[in-house]
């Protein structure tokens, strides 16, 4: 089909370190059919279909060109504030995180419009959260929310919502909300941040 002559996929089977062309056949077959017995998680798969590229890389360049970046969340959206700030920080963009209530109003009411606050909540409806990001957003702070796919009163809030897939789930009454969409959104969003940065 493509016009190649049988020497041609000889030297290219051996370039790729191969014996020669069966072997790079039945192996290219063996490597198809592992990937077809790959179950992937429903809540991974609905994640990378919601990934939106160029809302991620719009995302960024706010980020970048920010003073600094506040990475807002409670409970278990805590630890996914704390690495996206190790994230920004490792290149030297100022970045932080609060562990409280407390840090969290201080940071929403002395921020100026050159910062940015980002949000990170499963639900996107914690009240504290959502009345914090609703004072700074009427003093024209810019707001940034990761939230799950759905309609929520943070991503109505926030000037930018990003989304994962993670409904919530309860164990005898204990969240156990599954955060996987949720890390692969974070990573995926500092990979082309790092990229922007030519990193």
């Amino acid at each position: 089909e493509l016009f190649r002559v049988p020497n041609s996929i000889m030297r290219l089977a051996k370039k790729l370190e191969y014996n020669g062309f069966s072997e790079l056949k039945i192996l290219i077959n063996k490597e198809n059919e592992e990937t077809g017995n790959l179950i992937v998680p429903i809540n991974v798969k609905k994640t990378l279909e919601l990934l939106d590229y160029k809302v991620l890389n719009i995302v960024s360049n706010k980020l970048k060109y920010s003073k600094t970046v506040y990475f807002l969340g409670v409970g278990d959206s805590l630890y996914y504030c704390e690495m996206m700030a190790q994230n920004l920080n490792c290149i030297e963009k100022s970045s932080a995180y609060c562990r409280n209530y407390h840090d969290i109003a201080y940071h929403c009411e002395h921020c100026d419009k050159n910062d940015i606050l980002f949000f990170i909540s499963a639900s996107g409806e914690n009240e504290r959260l959502n009345l914090y990001a609703k004072q700074a957003s009427q003093r024209g702070i810019t707001i940034i929310s990761a939230t799950h796919f759905n309609k929520n009163t943070l991503s109505s809030i926030a000037d930018i919502s990003l989304f994962f897939w993670g409904e919530e789930r309860k164990v005898n009454g204990y969240n156990v909300t599954n955060r996987t969409g949720l890390m692969i959104l974070l990573r995926e969003l500092s990979d082309v941040f790092w990229r922007n940065y030519c990193v």
